[in-house]
């Protein structure tokens, strides 16, 4: 996602074209969610009444590209088809400002933030502004009315319809589809070039109102993601800044849209009641999960903290912005050093010349995810696929997300992790994948085996063999899939499928004997069956800790399937909880290191070439290093990003 930024950064030069270090990377711009009111007590009519021009001020020397402003329907258009001079004057201050400081508006049309009443137009007597006909009437007058007077600014960036907040209002996808394309069509009418948007992210949106809005993002230039907190709470219970909630962020990022940049939206901290360096850890996590993850820019949550009376975590909407990188007086808090500080690396990586691994391991989302209610299946596959993702992230394998009617063929390894049900559609399509040399790592989560299963497993399904209180293994054949250890754990097992090996072999069974992990040669490919939902148990753990045991085992499952199908990490490392990333150039690579631990770690990292030397890749003397291994030491949280030159 290229900005204008980058004509003023290019060659080293600061934003006044004097030499300097450049604070703006224009293939990764970060920037920051604009909210109108900076208190609960300022009413409606102050939308951004505030110092707009010193806001956008200690934006640029943060080193931001992008903002996000929200209209107020409310304050534009006070009375039916009479709209505001004041609100239209004061638009006009905020893009001229924009523009003084070389910052681009991402333009949000139609939004709730809970406190500045944006959408509450009183001649709208209550009418649904999402399907009441004349209200959208009314809706595509005020895009009209806007775009016309601002599509020659170039401090314009894109058009934004609507943020999840208000679409977490329509009670179907084609009621949403409908909507956006009005919509969409009204601004196109006048401004056919910029991107056009809807923010919001398609699984949270899903799981808090149970509508599909991948069609209506199909038909957007730019995607957005991110965690509402009603999303980490149900997904990855606990602290922030802990365990399966640092690698939420770049989970949902692969959960959204291919083929379309994303936007990392929302980064940063949900709650008044975590602490400055919870918020910073947290911060610092979801902004590098992003780079490392392939996102095309960053937004964090807001500026400054709201100025709120005390409350308590249950008392807290989750889609109020209350927190920000600055206090609610404007000081920096330790959040506010965590940007900076990532503004000044990400600005020294040349997202043109340096690529990120490209990911060839997917973990397919079944399409029982989009089952309606009571199938409990739609609601743990959700976790089901986030443990997934992590394990392989454990092992250093590039991972992607991929949904059951996408193309498998970009991929060497897909993963089906503690699934319920696929359709006979897909068995096929997983069964000529297979033949063709792909690798599939499928585990059992209830239901049958239908006969293309069985025939690309090599198994015969016995039945199922009910729920355990026991998590057993038993090595059968060494190294076949890795190093596997056995063990044997308290852990809720909620299915366990039990198999005939067939012509399979049998790599691990339970401890009666029953196979647990069988290897089947079906065409050129290879296919793993697990024949219980260990994805599943760790999904399930919730705040309980989760079986390390079985943590461990997935990992060494997924690593060694990687490393077979060719698809294996670039770089070694020995520390599960450290994410690796690779940006590969042609003179050099970049390499950048999050350690997700509470922590710190040392970890050790390895490579097939011998690397000459390493450098921090803000700058600095070269570090000899004259072989294939070297030492990283990092802080709890901590992050690296290093320069590596080859003999």
């Amino acid at each position: 996602m290229n900005t204008d930024a980058e004509a003023r950064t290019r060659a080293g030069r600061s934003e006044s074209g004097a030499p300097g270090v450049a604070r703006r990377n224009p293939r990764f711009p970060v920037g920051v969610n604009y909210y109108p009111l900076d208190s609960e007590v300022s009413t409606w009519e102050e939308w951004y009444a505030g110092d707009v021009d010193g806001d956008f001020a200690a934006f640029a020397a943060a080193g931001l590209t992008l903002v996000r402003i929200f209209i107020s329907w409310k304050l534009f258009e006070p009375q039916v088809d009479r709209y505001s001079e004041q609100a239209t004057d004061r638009l006009r201050t905020i893009v001229d400002a924009a523009a003084i400081h070389g910052l681009r508006l991402m333009v949000c049309f139609f939004a709730d933030d809970r406190h500045a009443d944006l959408l509450d137009v009183v001649w709208a007597r209550k009418r649904d502004p999402r399907t009441d006909s004349y209200l959208i009437e009314r809706e595509t007058a005020l895009v009209r009315h806007i775009v016309e007077r601002h599509r020659a600014d170039r401090a314009v960036f894109a058009w934004e319809l609507a943020n999840e907040v208000f679409c977490c209002g329509f009670e179907s996808a084609q009621a949403l589809e409908s909507w956006a394309a009005t919509l969409r069509e009204a601004v196109r009418e006048l401004d056919p070039d910029r991107p056009v948007m809807l923010s919001f992210d398609p699984e949270t949106l899903f799981h808090a109102a149970r509508v599909d809005g991948r069609g209506a993002l199909r038909e957007c230039e730019i995607a957005v993601s991110h965690p509402t907190m009603r999303y980490r709470t149900y997904a990855a219970e606990g602290p922030i800044a802990s365990g399966s909630s640092t690698y939420l962020d770049s989970f949902l990022l692969h959960m959204g849209p291919s083929g379309k940049p994303v936007l990392f939206d929302d980064v940063g901290s949900h709650m008044l009641e975590d602490s400055h360096a919870e918020e910073a850890a947290a911060l610092r996590c979801a902004l590098y999960s992003g780079l490392m993850n392939g996102a095309s820019g960053a937004l964090v949550r807001r500026w400054r903290d709201m100025a709120t009376d005390r409350r308590e975590p249950y008392f807290v909407d989750p889609y109020e912005a209350v927190v920000g990188v600055c206090d609610s007086g404007g000081e920096p808090k330790a959040a506010m050093r965590e940007l900076d500080a990532f503004t000044r690396m990400a600005a020294h990586l040349d997202l043109q010349t340096y690529e990120l691994t490209a990911e060839r391991m997917a973990v397919v989302v079944p399409a029982e995810r989009r089952a309606a209610l009571p199938a409990l299946a739609s609601l743990y596959t959700p976790r089901a696929c986030l443990e997934s993702y992590i394990r392989a992230k454990e092992a250093h394998v590039p991972v992607t997300m991929t949904h059951e009617d996408d193309e498998f063929d970009p991929f060497a390894v897909l993963i089906v992790p503690s699934v319920t049900d696929l359709s006979d559609t897909t068995w096929e399509r997983l069964g000529a994948w297979v033949q063709v040399g792909g690798s599939l790592v499928f585990s059992y989560g209830g239901g049958e085996f239908g006969p293309a299963a069985r025939e690309i497993f090599g198994v015969d399904f016995l039945g199922h063999g009910g729920a355990r209180t026991r998590a057993t293994c038993r090595i059968a054949q060494q190294n076949l899939l890795g190093a596997l250890e056995p063990f044997e754990v308290a852990a809720e097992v909620p299915h366990f499928a039990l198999l005939g090996a067939g012509t399979s072999t049998v790599i691990a069974t339970d401890s009666a004997g029953s196979p647990l992990v069988t290897l089947n040669r079906y065409g050129q490919g290879r296919a793993i069956c697990v024949a219980a939902p260990f994805e599943r148990v760790l999904g399930q753990a919730g705040l309980r800790t989760p079986p390390a045991e079985v943590q461990t085992f997935l990992r060494i499952l997924y690593g060694a399937v990687a490393d077979v199908a060719g698809c294996g990490p670039l770089v070694d490392c020995d520390a599960p909880g450290v994410e690796v990333a690779l940006f590969a150039g042609e003179e050099d690579d970049v390499l950048l290191l999050l350690n997700h631990m509470g922590e710190p770690v040392t970890a050790s990292v390895g490579f097939v070439v011998s690397v000459a030397s390493v450098t921090d890749i803000r700058g600095g003397a070269p570090v000899a290093v004259g072989g294939r291994s070297f030492s990283v030491p990092l802080g709890q949280y901590g992050v690296m990003a290093l320069r590596l030159c080859y003999a």
